[in-house]
Parts: structure tokens; sequence; C-alpha cells
């Protein structure tokens, strides 16, 4: 039904085609880049009867112009020289418009007379006023239903064959075509296939009935743009605002923004772009890296366009032509880099070159890994979780065995991981951790049913994602605390909360005992109050004991974790105790225990409990750090059993006492047991 639907669609809005062709202004060879002065008659002509639909149903994915291609879009007569299209047809499809079967012919000998790979070459036979295909041409999304369409916009020039080009190509693929109404052009568009695009103010221009708002809920709802950087044009005294001309989507962390001499007019306002885009977040979660290209006669090197993993760049017979291809190969490793000379008739020109002239056609069954990749320095405390959704565009199954992530640390040589299906499309995957001062480069894999295979970032390990290990918090040293004897359970313990940064941090909290069994405390601690400050290369000591008990004994080692927080976030020492040590002692009655005082910390009172194994004398009080005697809880006699006393927080006398540590001591005939608590104001 979806199908029949677009395609009625189509017919609709082709059944008025033929008159268009009638209503070009100017011939072809006429038209520039540039409205005619005939055409700047009638361009409030433009969009006059563009036809708007639904858009696609959310969420959806602007395909990126970096991401996977399956062909290009030229058309003849062509404003591109035939070694670019040969070039494109060694690994893509070439769709070349032309406007009869005859010229279809004379294209094909053109083609095989210069030695393109025609089997590589598709035509779509349709009237054109134009070649810049990049203007015109479609742009590609994927809907809820990760199936590809094509959204059309009314391009900014009255040529009426051109502006249905879009349509020939949804019907050519058997796509769903969607109509945005907003003026548009691709030359003035790039996006990052991740929700971030960005076009010059001419967007706003020429949509003057339109609010600002209004631009951007549009670009939303067709293309899934959440946002829509919307960016002053840094060239100066040109009549072609667009993008393309000064700037560039490598990757979604990556821009290059061309560079000029500052006796050059555009100085001034391409350093400020250049800042302003280094300012910006990127998808990834940092700033934008922002690549330059020398252009310092205003050469269209940034006018190029990325086929999979080729960068294809207009060339000047210019000694600056070498530094445009170093600065490519720099900002994206791995990636061939091929220059191309504009022909003598249609030649490349500072606001028109290759990018205008070239449209990608996105893979229509595409494999597209969605990943936000680790960056910056990580804590070298913890594994690295790898989280990524792979979507087969091409309603293949994904390969589940065959979703891998590749790392290497340092030097070392690539190791892998299998990722597993956590749910739905939802991958997650570990990097083990390492130590500080480690260098890790990671790229992810996948493959569907389809034979598809991607690799995130699309160069794999020639380009890979990249972050080092560190410290970004106190860590605790051991990080975890083995419980093994009775011993152990019973003497404590130690580790220390070391700042291995050169800042200090505030300790803000230790959790001082567990809120269920198996009974775990703090002993002692060498931090007074909290919050405390830790300078770098300074500790805080913590001795941490096990209360012995026989009512559940499980039958494996029983995790529980002391939990920390410092100024920069939560952390936590890990408890591995030992069940044998919870029942081996039953025989043990005679023991004397001493529990954990609840609550604590405490504001106003807290109940000090203990069980003795036979009548004897007991001495029971509270001691501050210096061991000095602050209140008598309990002296006498008493006898077996449980028995519990409360301190509301004040000293002998009857007066409160401050906020801090305290001990509290239970004497008796055989033993002496300490324990701390914590008083709250």
């Amino acid at each position: 039904m979806k199908k029949i639907f677009f395609t009625l669609i189509l017919i609709s809005c082709l059944s008025g085609f033929s008159r268009a062709q009638d209503t070009t202004f100017g011939s072809p060879q006429k038209l520039t880049h540039e409205m005619s002065p005939e055409e700047l008659l009638h361009k409030n002509e433009i969009g006059k009867n563009f036809v708007e639909t639904n858009p696609p149903v959310g969420p959806v994915r602007n395909v990126e112009e970096f991401g996977r291609m399956q062909g290009a879009l030229v058309r003849y007569p062509f404003g591109i020289p035939i070694s670019l299209i040969k070039e494109m047809a060694a690994n893509v499809v070439v769709t070349t418009i032309v406007a009869s079967t005859s010229q279809k012919n004379t294209v094909i000998n053109l083609y095989v007379g210069n030695g393109v790979d025609t089997s590589h070459c598709n035509f779509l036979i349709a009237p054109t006023d134009s070649y810049w295909t990049r203007d015109y041409g479609p742009w590609f999304e994927s809907d809820s239903s990760n199936h590809l369409g094509i959204v059309d916009f009314p391009y900014n020039r009255p040529r009426p064959n051109d502006d249905e080009i879009p349509k020939w190509v949804a019907e050519m693929l058997g796509i769903p075509w969607f109509g945005m109404n907003l003026i548009s052009t691709g030359g003035d568009y790039m996006t990052d296939g991740m929700g971030i695009s960005a076009s010059t103010t001419l967007i706003w221009t020429e949509n003057p009935t339109l609010t600002h708002e209004q631009v951007a809920q549009k670009v939303h709802d067709y293309l899934g743009i959440g946002n829509y950087q919307v960016v002053p044009d840094p060239n100066v005294n040109t009549s072609i605002d667009h993008i393309d001309c000064w700037g560039k989507f490598l990757a979604p962390d990556k821009i290059l923004i061309r560079k000029v001499n500052p006796s050059n007019a555009c100085y001034n306002a391409l350093e400020s772009a250049a800042s302003y885009w280094a300012s910006q977040t990127c998808s990834y979660g940092y700033n934008y890296r922002v690549f330059r290209v020398q252009t310092p006669s205003d050469q269209p090197y940034s006018n190029s366009v990325i086929l999979n993993n080729k960068v294809l760049v207009p060339f000047m017979n210019s000694n600056w032509d070498d530094s445009a291809k170093a600065a490519y190969e720099a900002a994206m490793p791995g990636y061939t880099v091929i220059g191309f000379l504009g022909q003598p008739s249609t030649p490349w020109i500072s606001t028109d070159a290759l990018h205008c002239r070239v449209m990608g056609i996105a893979d229509i069954g595409l494999l597209y890994i969605r990943h936000i990749p680790l960056s910056a320095t990580q804590p070298c405390d913890n594994n690295y979780i790898i989280d990524a959704d792979i979507i087969a565009c091409s309603d293949s199954a994904v390969k589940t065995d065959s979703v891998l992530v590749y790392y290497k640390v340092n030097n070392g040589a690539y190791q892998v991981n299998h990722m597993t299906n956590s749910s739905a499309n939802h991958y997650t995957g570990i990097i083990p951790k390492q130590p500080a001062g480690s260098t890790i480069r990671y790229y992810l894999f996948a493959a569907d049913q389809s034979n598809r295979r991607e690799t995130a970032p699309i160069m794999g390990a020639a380009d890979p994602f990249t972050f080092t290990t560190g410290y970004t918090n106190i860590v605790a040293v051991p990080d975890t605390l083995w419980f093994i004897t009775v011993n152990d359970a019973l003497g404590g313990k130690v580790t220390y909360l070391h700042n291995y940064m050169t800042t200090p941090v505030s300790l803000e909290y230790v959790q001082l005992q567990s809120g269920d069994w198996p009974m775990w405390f703090v002993d002692s601690i060498s931090a007074g109050t909290f919050p405390n400050t830790v300078n770098p290369g300074d500790s805080v000591y913590i001795r941490v004991k096990v209360d012995i008990a026989t009512d559940r004994i499980p039958d494996a080692f029983y995790p529980d974790t002391l939990n920390y927080t410092t100024s920069l976030g939560p952390k936590r020492v890990i408890l591995m105790i030992n069940p044998q040590i919870l029942g081996g002692i039953s025989e043990r009655e005679e023991v004397i225990l001493l529990r954990n005082n609840f609550p604590n910390p405490f504001s106003a009172t807290t109940t000090l409990s203990f069980r003795l194994s036979g009548r004897g004398n007991v001495d029971l009080g509270i001691y501050d750090l210096n061991g000095r005697l602050i209140r008598n809880i309990c002296s006498g006699l008493l006898v077996e059993g449980d028995h519990s006393f409360k301190w509301d927080g004040t000293d002998n006398a009857g007066n409160k006492t401050s906020a801090g540590i305290y001990l509290y001591r239970l004497i008796t005939d055989n033993e002496t047991l300490v324990k701390r608590m914590v008083l709250i104001r």
C-alpha cells in the first residue's frame, strides 16, 4: 500500500512534466551557476507549484555525504571531465541524466572511447536545464522502518526541469519521495548523519514567509535535524552564498574550512567561522576538529566530493594543488585523495566546482553503525563499555556473530572482541581496562545477510576512534578487598583512596557500613570530617571489617560495594566476601559481638548494641578521635544476651557535641572492641 501511495504521488507530480520542460528560461548553454537576468524576472515562480507531502514517519535520519554511497548522479552535456566519471565508475554506479535515447547512445560511445567501465553506468532519460546536479539533486533519508527515501525541495532557481529530477531518481530507485516546501539548494546544505546540519543564512533569505523557527521545524520533520546551524557566509562579494564554497563536513567530528592570506577581504570572516566551529559541540559530544585548506587565490578546494573511500578534489593547475591534497590526507587518513582539472569549456571557479556538479546516491540498502565513540581521557580503573546500534536498511538480518570491536593499546596489534545483541538493534561490547597513560585506538565492524560489511569510522583501522586512559578521580588502591579467612573479617582489609591527579579533589562522602547482610563496616578512616580535601599524591586510609553471621550462607563469593563520592563524581570499592568465613565459626558463640550503631551517620540519636555470651562486667563509652572520654554509656554487671543503649550526641555534662567522627568502645572481662560512628548536625 505504501509503495502504491508514493507511486500515485509521483505520477501526480510528474503529470505536468512535459509542460515544465517548455518553460525553461534560457537554453542550457546560456545558463550559469547564478540566475540569468531573464531568470531573475521569474524568481517569484520558484516553488510556486511545489507539492508538499507529509514528512517521513520518524524518527528520521538524513544520510550524510561521507556515508556509504552506491552511485553518483551527473548530467550530459557535462560540466565535469570524463576522467572524473571514469574514476567514479571504477567503484560505484554512475547515473547519467540524458535527454533522449539518442543522447544516451552518444554518451555510451564517449564512455567506451575514454575507458569508462560501462558496466557501472546507468542512464536516466529526463529533460534538464543545467548540470548542477548537487544543487537540484535528491537528499536521502531513512525513516522509522529504516527504509531509505528521498526528500525533495523547491530548487532555488526557476529551472523546472532540474527541479523535477529528484522525483525521477526516486522512481528509478523504487523508493518513496517526500516534498518539503523549503526553497533550498544542495550546495548550501551539509549534514553529519546524526542530527546536525548546516547552511548559510541564504536559507532564511530565500524563505521570507517562514520564521527561523519554522525553517528549523521543516528540516527537523523531514530530515530529523535537531541542530540546524545557520551561519553567515564568510565569502564576501560573491553571488553564491553556498556553504560548500568554504566549508565541508568530513566526518561527524571534522569540518574543513578554507584559509586565505590576511590581505584577502574574506580573511577575518573565515577566521571567525573557523573559531566558531571549533567552539561548537559535534554529535560525538566534544568540539569539532577544524581542518584548514589553503586557498590564497580563492581556489575551490572545499568544493570536493567524498565517495566512499575516495575524496575527489578540484585542482586548479596551481602550486597549491599539492598542499590541498596534503590537507585532505591529514584530515582523512586512509582515504585516497585524487585531484581533477576542470574542462576548458566548463572550468572550476571559486564558487562553482566539482561538488556542485556531482551528487552522491546513497546506498539504499546501507548497513549503518550508529556509535558515540569514547574520547579524551577515560578512567583507567574500569572496563570500557562500547555501545552501538547496527541498522540494516536492506531488511537483511545482521549477522550477530559478526558484530565486533577491534582495539589496540599503544603500538600493539589489533585485538578483537565480539559485541552482544542486548536489545533490538543495540549491541554492547567491552575493551578491557588499561593502565593509566595508555592510548586506545578502536573501530567497529558489522555484516548482514545481504553481504554488506561496514566499519565505523568508515575507514576502520586507518582512521580509528581514539582515547587515552588516566586518572579522572580519586582511585581506590586496591579497588577490590578480598575477605577470604576469618582473620580477614576480624582484622579487616585496607584500601587507600589515592589522588594520582595534579589537582586537589574533595572527598564528599564515604559509605561507612552496609545496609543489608552480610554486615561490613568501616572500622577506621583517616578522614576526620567531610568534605575532606585530598591533595595530589595524598591518600585517605580506610580499614573495612566484616561481621561474622551464621544465618545465611551463600555458595559462592558474595560481592558488595563500598561507595564513596568526590567532587568529581561517585566511585566504589568492590568487596568480595568468602561465604565460608560467615558460617565457619558457628562454634565460636563465646565471641562478643559489638554491632554497628544504627543509624550511622546520625543527627539526633543512635543505638549501640552488643551481645554477651555470658554474664560479666561491661564498660561502654563514647570517645573522640584523641581518645578523650565524651560520654559514659554503661558501666556494671550485665547478664548474658543482647543489650542496646541510645546516645543522643551529648557529653557527660549534657552539652551537645560537635559534628564529627566518634569512637564507641566496649570493654568486658576478656575483650576490648572499638568501632566508629559519624555525628552530623
